[in-house]
């Protein structure tokens, strides 16, 4: 039985604690949050029935039952809880990013391998069908090389702070960090990056609205042009495709026809569409990824071993998404 602290207690951390609720072998025996009530309504929901609760994670950190913390604070306070966490010998999960500068996410890094625990990120989309499926189409040569991953989203998150270019970074860091952490795993390491940020919603401290292009020393193209600046409830237009010299791949069943057994509550699917009219779609099989990531780190904290995402990753995912908001501020490129 893997016994687990929360180090916060807000939105992300009430969803990973649904999950963790599904996962045989995870119970939650005690939180923190600097809110008393957002703490004890989370272990009233979410906890054992003895599961304490307190002011400073510290205290927490304390406990010898206590084998493993969930960092689900803000970005700019991941640090700080991660490495306490570390010295006092629990394996850690922190969310995505895993810092808001590099020399916070070194030091992490360094505090869990001195320590020898376990440390993983939040990086839900390694265990997302859809993009797997992605990965496996593009990876085969479907497209053809090289390949361009197009993105594009608008809308505005429930908190200030995730618009504060110094507390979370904004859509270009804080949103788009699954998608450096992909395209690394899916295309290879990135050589430079190119963008340009701007500021629609007066309230936000920095940029809200960036344009960014990511170019991957396999010749590949990430772009991205993702506001979190516009005004409530205005209607934003999205995608998210890819193409290449052989053709397109479309996020879901866009073929004039459906393949045999298509079940679309059942499953997922891309349509690729090439040269002639060619059509061939590709399915898989929902799931809830959220789900099978808590099943996954549970299963490698219980047996100390590593899970799939590591210190590494969360600082080379960091990595990028820091150089695109210095290339957006400057309206340049930077190399890595």
């Amino acid at each position: 039985m893997l016994n687990i602290g929360f180090i916060a207690c807000g939105g992300i951390a009430r969803h990973h604690a649904s999950r963790l609720a599904n996962v045989r072998g995870a119970r939650i025996v005690a939180c923190a949050d600097a809110s008393a009530q957002a703490a004890t309504s989370f272990a009233d929901e979410f906890g054992t029935p003895d599961a304490q609760t307190y002011t400073d994670y510290r205290q927490m950190l304390r406990r010898d039952d206590v084998d493993a913390v969930w960092v689900c604070t803000p970005t700019f306070l991941h640090a700080a809880p991660v490495i306490a966490a570390a010295k006092a010998g629990k394996h850690v999960f922190c969310e995505k990013p895993m810092a808001m500068k590099h020399a916070d996410a070194k030091r992490m890094a360094e505090a869990v391998k001195k320590a020898g625990v376990r440390f993983t990120m939040g990086f839900v989309r390694r265990f997302c069908p859809e993009w797997g499926k992605m990965k496996q189409i593009v990876q085969a040569r479907t497209l053809g090389s090289p390949v361009i991953w197009r993105f594009a989203a608008g809308g505005k998150p429930p908190n200030a702070w995730f618009r504060d270019e110094k507390k979370g970074g904004g859509p270009l860091l804080d949103g788009a960090i699954h998608n450096y952490d992909f395209a690394l795993q899916m295309l290879g390491p990135v050589a430079s990056v190119q963008a340009s940020s701007c500021q629609f919603d007066k309230t936000s401290v920095g940029a809200d609205t960036a344009s960014a292009i990511l170019n991957f020393a396999s010749g590949d193209q990430h772009t991205l042009i993702w506001s979190w600046g516009m005004a409530p409830g205005a209607p934003a237009a999205s995608l998210n495709d890819l193409v290449g010299p052989k053709g397109t791949l479309q996020f879901g069943m866009t073929a004039s026809e459906e393949p045999k057994g298509f079940d679309p509550k059942a499953h997922g699917a891309f349509t690729f569409k090439g040269a002639g009219g060619k059509q061939k779609v590709f399915t898989f099989k929902r799931r809830d990824m959220f789900l099978d990531q808590a099943k996954h780190v549970v299963a490698h904290f219980d047996k100390g071993e590593q899970p799939l995402a590591t210190a590494a990753d969360g600082m080379a995912a960091l990595d990028v998404g820091l150089a695109v908001l210095k290339a957006g501020k400057g309206q340049r490129t930077i190399k890595l």
